[in-house]
């Protein structure tokens, strides 16, 4: 028995002899700083792994459980769907990547192995990898190496996602813009049917004093009829043209701002009487209401503006109206005027009116009238009704007709000399 005993320890001795003689050939043949550094690079760098594959997976995991709150609600947008099912993907391929390496880490620790040159086996050494404790100096290293990268990664991703956000609004505006526009354009047209002929064949992409010129140009196209009675530009457009210059302005600057989206067109005008050598309209209806057609007497008129240019569509004149200014606003009175009122301008004319029109007469002649008829008074108190129609007669005729004044003025010195002659 004693014999057997002695037996198994010297197997047992032995045994432990020869172990300890393979381990230390193997420290003899394999450098401590190899073993150090194959530890760390076994321990570190698929931690490091595993961390940033854990941080983007929680990343993926926030993103998509706003948007399955938004899909529970019925509040989700099919853009937002479509990004819930990319998250799920990209979320289930992370997870087979966290498994992946986990069994590549296991798999290429259990073949780690150095071997000696010499004769030492794969077999023979296994090494056993172990991590350090939670916490340790190598966790708190991957910790930091893992949401570096994975701020680095968000970063870019958000940097692209913002550039990509920013060139699809800037795409979505302009597509908006146009699309409004047209529609815009649209039920302008469907509201107001002469606009068509106002706006036809212009092209909306030239440059805003070109549209604005061929829509000048347009309306001689519109059958508009010149009846000088002010009417609203909504009248005009929805099929009545007819109207006054303030009508035809108001309509201009409608079409310009509504239609093509041109700002800052404004309305000017004179607004007192005055007298004008502006010519015909180029539009049916009424023609110049003064000296049987020769001039133009208005009690005020209207014009468009834009950008320091003149817009003048009753006359489609991009020049101011030259004026005659009246002095006054309201009409003067005198008795020798076919309806006793008149207007003095600063031309030295008189305007007077004759029913619907208007005549002239030259300042000079009226205040000789004037004057003849207050020195007659004294001699003639009793004809001076007579004379005085007379003088309303031939104003009624034609206020430029001088040779009717002047045989007046002939007939009533005759008179005056053969009224001298009976009282001696």
């Amino acid at each position: 028995m004693k014999e057997r005993l002695q037996i198994h320890k010297k197997a047992d001795s032995s045994a432990y002899s020869s172990k300890q003689s393979q381990l230390q050939c193997l420290r003899r043949a394999t450098p401590t700083h190899l073993l150090n550094t194959h530890s760390k690079l076994g321990s570190n760098k698929p931690i490091v792994q595993a961390k940033v594959e854990n941080h983007k997976f929680q990343q993926y995991q926030f993103e998509a459980t706003k948007l399955q709150i938004q899909a529970k609600h019925g509040t989700i947008t099919p853009e937002g769907q479509e990004r819930l099912t990319v998250l799920q993907t990209k979320m289930n391929k992370s997870l087979q990547q966290g498994k992946e390496h986990s069994s590549q880490f296991g798999h290429s620790l259990s073949k780690m192995a150095i071997k000696r040159s010499d004769s030492v086996s794969i077999r023979e050494i296994q090494p056993k990898l172990t991590i350090g404790q939670s916490g340790d100096r190598y966790e708190q290293e991957a910790d930091s190496v893992a949401t570096s990268v994975v701020n680095q990664i968000n970063r870019a991703a958000l940097e692209n996602q913002d550039a990509g956000v920013k060139n699809e609004q800037g795409k979505s505006e302009e597509i908006l813009v146009v699309n409004n526009s047209a529609d815009k354009k649209q039920k302008f047209l469907q509201e107001y049917s002469l606009a068509k002929t106002l706006v036809n064949g212009i092209d909306d992409t030239l440059p805003q004093d070109k549209i604005l010129e061929q829509l000048f140009k347009n309306f001689v196209n519109i059958q508009f009829q010149y009846t000088m009675v002010s009417k609203s530009p909504e009248t005009l457009l929805k099929g009545s043209p007819e109207g006054d210059c303030q009508t035809l302005a108001r309509t201009f600057k409608k079409v310009a701002e509504e239609y093509f989206g041109i700002e800052k067109i404004t309305i000017e005008s004179i607004a007192k009487p005055f007298l004008s050598e502006a010519g015909v309209t180029p539009y049916q209806g009424k023609k110049p209401n003064c000296d049987d057609g020769k001039r133009w007497f208005f009690q005020n008129h209207y014009w468009a503006s834009w950008n320091g240019k003149i817009y003048d569509v009753l006359f489609l004149s991009n020049k101011r109206t030259e004026a005659d200014m009246a002095k006054q606003v309201q009409p003067l009175t005198s008795m020798l005027m076919p309806e006793q009122e008149y207007y003095e301008t600063e031309k030295g004319k008189i305007v007077y009116p004759i029913v619907n029109k208007y005549s002239t007469v030259e300042v000079s002649i009226f205040e000789k009238l004037k004057n003849f008829v207050n020195n007659l008074g004294q001699f003639f108190s009793n004809s001076m009704s007579a004379i005085i129609n007379k003088i309303r007669s031939l104003f009624a005729q034609s206020g430029n007709n001088t040779s009717g004044f002047d045989s007046l003025m002939r007939e009533l010195e005759h008179d005056k000399n053969n009224s001298a002659i009976a009282n001696k």
